[in-house]
């Protein structure tokens, strides 16, 4: 599974997640993890990079602080048309400070891999508790 981590959150949480998943699952789990600024240029909008994730027929994962509720549900749309497995932040996360939200991230990356090949083209809320459950939305 490949997970791309979109605009809204920090670049560093792609090499984070990805050097702590090495050796701690399956080898076919988790295949690449990286930030949209490795693959597009700034600004590139949404529907640009979804459509480009869905064409590459490969199994991708976003993780978002954005919940693609604009433009009429153009994103949910391709969302759904490719398949994408998708899990956005809780506007919960976005008060809290730097590390306490790495921290919580890292806390919760088991359960996003577990579930990422569960939700093909669904989008799912990541709760801010740990111990609560995903929403889908």
């Amino acid at each position: 599974m490949n997970f791309f981590i979109d605009h809204n959150l920090p670049p560093n949480w792609a090499a984070l997640v990805a050097a702590a998943s090495r050796g701690a699952f399956a080898s076919a789990s988790v295949a690449t993890v990286c930030h949209i600024s490795e693959r597009f240029p700034s600004g590139t909008p949404d529907l640009v990079w979804l459509q480009s994730l869905g064409e590459e027929a490969h199994d991708w994962a976003v993780i978002s602080g954005d919940a693609f509720r604009k433009k009429k549900g153009a994103e949910r749309q391709v969302i759904r048309k490719y398949g994408l497995s998708v899990f956005v932040l809780q506007p919960s996360w976005a008060s809290r400070r730097y590390w306490e939200k790495t921290a919580q991230f890292v806390l919760w990356w088991p359960r996003i891999v577990e579930q990422a090949r569960a939700i093909e083209g669904t989008a799912l809320e990541i709760p801010w508790r740990a111990s609560a459950r995903f929403r889908q939305i």
